[in-house]
């Protein structure tokens, strides 16, 4: 299986800046269309701000949370949808920048040969 990382847009961080209104989605990331499953959340967390608590939070498209974490530095959690639904990745605080983001069904991210979409090289066809 290829490793696809459904994340939309991997290379731009979600940044909140305190500009937008976190309570009409200013700040979050949606990701459509995704398969019953389990998946793999995997990002790197940076908050500049003085505030303490919640950094990051993922929630269903019923707005149910799925995972959430104040830690600073790289998380990772899996998580499981029952049926076809949206994840909304949500940096929760002003100050939070959430970079580096990975989201990808689990039986693809234990795989330890090829890589994630896009890519230049496969397993069968890297240079070594």
């Amino acid at each position: 299986m290829q490793r696809i990382n459904r994340y939309p847009s991997p290379l731009t961080p979600l940044v909140n800046d305190g500009t937008g209104d976190i309570s009409h989605g200013d700040y979050d990331v949606a990701i459509d269309n995704l398969e019953a499953g389990t998946y793999v959340f995997a990002a790197d967390i940076q908050n500049s701000g003085t505030q303490t608590g919640i950094n990051v939070m993922l929630f269903d498209s019923g707005w149910n949370p799925l995972f959430s974490s104040n830690k600073i530095g790289h998380v990772q959690t899996t998580f499981t949808l029952k049926k076809p639904d949206r994840v909304r990745i949500r940096p929760n605080q002003t100050g939070v920048t959430i970079s580096n983001v990975i989201v990808e069904r689990a039986d693809t991210y234990a795989l330890t040969s090829g890589g994630g979409l896009p890519s230049f090289f496969t397993a069968q066809t890297a240079p070594y």
